[in-house]
């Protein structure tokens, strides 16, 4: 049974970003996946929105100044930049429900853009101000590869 968002939703709130495991189908897991200390917030709106944006922490500055992604600056970057600001950073935002321990995030924008009207599935575990999202499995360099993020209530 899915339940609206705002009805004892224990995730309604801003979530500061400790941690991002990937664990891997042979049983090994590579922490600090997204560096050791990743930065990132997720919010959930009682409302039944979401966003969440995560970065690691140890990202190269760009060469040149740039006052804005849509500015000329940005296009005359070396294409190795880009990549490297563009494969460091993750966004998305959109609405989400509740089914049990499950949150399903629907994709409104999103970073990637081939995410963009897509589903996330996450189930979560709860304990004490921290609250710990787990993806599906995704293949991964050929192995089946869930994502763990740990986060603190704020």
């Amino acid at each position: 049974m899915t339940t609206p968002p705002s009805e004892n939703n224990p995730l309604i709130g801003m979530w500061k970003l400790i941690s991002a495991t990937a664990i891997h189908a042979n049983g090994t897991a590579t922490p600090d996946v997204y560096g050791t200390y990743p930065v990132g917030y997720i919010t959930y709106t009682s409302d039944g929105h979401m966003m969440v944006m995560f970065a690691r922490s140890d990202r190269s500055p760009l060469s040149q100044e740039v006052q804005s992604p849509l500015s000329p600056q940005m296009h005359a970057l070396p294409v190795e930049e880009l990549a490297q600001a563009f494969t460091t950073f993750s966004a998305y935002a959109g609405t989400y429900t509740l089914s049990g321990n499950t949150v399903i995030h629907q994709l409104e924008i999103a970073s990637i853009p081939n995410r963009v009207g897509t589903a996330l599935v996450r189930t979560f575990t709860l304990s004490e101000s921290q609250v710990t999202l787990r993806t599906s499995p995704v293949l991964t360099d050929g192995v089946e590869t869930v994502f763990e993020l740990v986060w603190e209530r704020i």
